[in-house]
């Protein structure tokens, strides 16, 4: 084995992320490749999942770090990527409802769709990684409650790849497999790999062993049976290229499975998804982390990978690296809008026990979710339901009304189908969770009682998206120095666009080529060494902001 501190002292590395020597550009920071699966809970073999057919995750966490107690702080996409993007919590940002930039037919009567606009200072991740020196690549989905700018990526299509990173730059690289998403219950066209007899129905408590949901799992496990083999294309294309030694592989899901009680929920089959990282020289290779994680940490720690110290105000706490901070001793999130079902409740969890407060108890724990109702499994389960077909266990989901407080033994009852809320001998524990609970939403998440007209006014005033202003230009020479009036505002620029970048520019604060024809570079420091006849295009951007006006000048 390589020797292990030397390789993650380069791996972890804080000091400068890239240098010359005799004329050549040499790598220093690590390369980091996340690999992010839509919509699975943890239904894989190297998770005990006896059904799944995932030879090649099953031989990936031999040799990475399994996480078993990752968490999103809602089981659904858009909050969950808007975690993923900043590292903050979503809730508390105003960024909880479920994707807010929907067409009006998808959003509940009297909000117009908008972005989230991120408070002055607050940023995505990746303009750090860019500042920092890194090609940052992104294929291809953002669903981050604000439309991805020129700052964010590099690269941001259906082709971003870390393949056409220049040499000798670090890259971050994130591919999205939506393969086994939610539609694709209903949507999947390929042959059933797991067939509905082999589906072990003990492993689904709360759902009735009946013929079209056996098919329908059955479906779910085929779609992450080929999720599996796409993944492992996408490793084997790293493998194959030099580029692979020096690269740190992450692996996990976007939020829960695709299946009623799954995506959408806040108990742990909504919550809790898979998660892996995997270090070139074998670090801590096949071992198992049962420390509590959640999505906001994910940003915090592929800074700290990079060597980037993550910024304070972030809510996520790095788990790796030489950032990494104190385990959490606590776990929280909370669920509000579901396309255009609305409901509010917040949870707290450590390693025994979870606490649920339920705001809107009169309504039942499942919700009417048209997109949901595509999937033959929901409409059969609300069949069953409605003629007294389901169990007590599986009823629960569908009663109305529901316990304003839910806590739930996650070690005997990890399904949490059983509420002890008013059980005598869990009552220290329940107000223990509870007061850490109040503490967090009486700071943190102070906000998060708004609703979304509130909200939607907060992030757009009079319902009108603010705008950037347009960048102001001095020139002294040959250098330009730029200025932006929009607080919080990143502006961008481009020098005749250049393909690939010279020497001179793979340089931290100078970083932005990409081979889709955005070339756009983060503007830290004048730009300097420009000659007569360079055409220069400058322009700003905020997140939830509209981009400013471009503006283009030929050097004289």
């Amino acid at each position: 084995m390589r020797n292990m501190n030397k390789n993650i002292s380069i791996l972890c590395a804080a000091t400068a992320s890239l240098a010359s020597c005799q004329g050549q550009v040499r790598q220093v920071r690590p390369n980091i490749v996340c690999i992010v699966a839509e919509d699975i809970s943890p239904y894989l073999g190297c998770y005990g999942d006896a059904v799944a057919k995932t030879p090649n995750l099953d031989r990936l966490a031999q040799t990475a770090i399994r996480y078993t107690d990752m968490h999103t702080t809602v089981g659904v996409s858009s909050p969950s990527r808007f975690a993923l993007i900043t590292g903050m919590y979503p809730s508390a940002m105003g960024g909880n409802f479920m994707r807010n930039q929907s067409a009006p037919e998808y959003l509940p009567e009297g909000i117009e769709p908008y972005e989230v606009v991120l408070p002055e200072g607050i940023r995505a991740y990746t303009e750090y990684m860019r500042e920092a020196g890194y090609y940052c690549t992104n294929n291809s989905k953002t669903d981050y409650q604000f439309s991805a700018n020129v700052a964010h990526w590099d690269e941001n299509s259906n082709e971003a790849t870390w393949k056409n990173c220049p040499e000798g730059m670090p890259f971050l690289s994130i591919f999205n497999i939506n393969t086994s998403h939610e539609s694709r219950i209903w949507m999947g066209k390929d042959s059933l790999e797991i067939l509905p007899e082999d589906i072990d129905m003990s492993r689904f408590p709360y759902l009735p062993d009946d013929s079209v949901i056996r098919r329908d799992l059955a479906r779910m496990y085929t779609n992450i049976a080929i999720m599996d083999r796409e993944t492992q294309t996408l490793l084997d294309e790293l493998e194959a290229s030099e580029r692979a030694e020096h690269t740190i592989v992450i692996w996990y899901s976007d939020n829960g499975g695709p299946i009623p009680r799954g995506k959408r929920s806040i108990y742990n089959t909504g919550s809790n998804v898979p998660f892996m990282v995997r270090f070139p020289d074998g670090y801590r290779q096949g071992e198992v982390d049962n420390r509590l994680c959640l999505f906001m940490d994910i940003p915090a720690t592929i800074l700290s990978l990079a060597g980037i110290r993550p910024p304070e105000y972030m809510h996520g706490r790095a788990f790796l690296g030489p950032s990494t901070q104190p385990e959490r001793d606590y776990i929280y999130g909370a669920r509000d809008r579901f396309d255009e079902v609305i409901d509010k409740c917040g949870f707290i969890q450590d390693h025994h026990y979870q606490y649920i407060r339920n705001y809107m108890p009169e309504i039942a724990g499942y919700l009417n979710n048209s997109f949901r109702l595509s999937m033959p499994m929901m409409k059969r389960m609300i069949e069953m339901y409605e003629a007294g077909e389901l169990s007590r266990q599986q009823s629960l989901w569908f009663k109305a009304p529901r316990p304003e407080e839910e806590f739930y033994d996650l070690r005997n009852d990890p399904y949490e189908l059983n509420n002890l809320a008013g059980n005598p001998a869990y009552q220290k524990d329940m107000e223990r969770l509870r007061d850490h609970y109040e503490r967090w939403n009486g700071s943190v998440n102070v906000n998060w009682r708004r609703s979304e007209k509130e909200w939607r006014e907060i992030h757009w005033p009079g319902g009108i998206q603010p705008a950037v202003d347009t960048p102001e230009v001095s020139e002294t020479g040959n250098t330009l120095t730029l200025v932006c009036r929009t607080p919080g505002a990143t502006i961008c620029y481009k020098v005749n666009d250049t393909i690939p970048p010279t020497t001179d520019q793979i340089r931290p604060g100078r970083i932005g080529y990409s081979s889709i024809g955005e070339n756009w570079l983060i503007y830290t420091r004048p730009i300097k060494n420009l000659k007569k006849g360079d055409r220069i295009k400058i322009v700003a951007v905020r997140s939830g902001y509209k981009t400013s006006e471009i503006t283009t000048l030929t050097l004289q």
